[in-house]
């Protein structure tokens, strides 16, 4: 499953008022509730995983400002992502680095190995400066849906 398979509809923000990792994972998972992709019951389970797993193990790349938090959570049906972008910050780690774009990850944990290819190929569209700069420099969400889908180079041979 490619990254903008699990990214769908309003699940991205572009320039979000949060100033915590802890408000910008409550939004992103509030953004999955309000498109029905993460059901409501759940939703204080996920967001609590992940944010005791970024306590154990960062998933900021400070160097480049691109944090991916991530897990699996009984409830979710399948792979879904949010993302969240910003020119400046979305939100800061420790020293007041900013991260820049966030793309969170919940998956059934069911689906192991779906859920790391699905993280590896989201870490290839983030590894281009290019597109990191792209996407940080959207004005809109359907901008950043369409940066997205055009670096999926299956669907730009199409």
């Amino acid at each position: 499953m490619r990254f903008i398979d699990g990214l769908v509809g309003e699940a991205v923000i572009v320039g979000p008022a949060w100033n915590s990792f802890q408000a910008t994972i409550e939004g992103l998972v509030g953004l999955l509730v309000a498109q029905g992709r993460v059901p409501l019951p759940i939703a204080d389970v996920a967001v609590r995983t992940i944010c005791e797993r970024e306590r154990f193990a960062s998933t900021a790349m400070v160097d480049i400002g691109v944090s991916i938090p991530h897990a699996r959570v009984e409830g979710v049906d399948g792979i879904v992502a949010a993302l969240a972008v910003s020119p400046r910050s979305v939100y800061e780690v420790a020293d007041g680095l900013p991260i820049t774009i966030v793309a969170l990850v919940l998956s059934s944990p069911d689906l192991s190995g779906e859920h790391l290819n699905f993280l590896a190929s989201l870490s290839i569209l983030l590894q281009s400066d290019l597109m990191r700069r792209r996407l940080r420099e959207a004005r809109d969400v359907g901008e950043v849906l369409r940066l997205v889908r055009e670096s999926d180079p299956v669907r730009s041979q199409s």
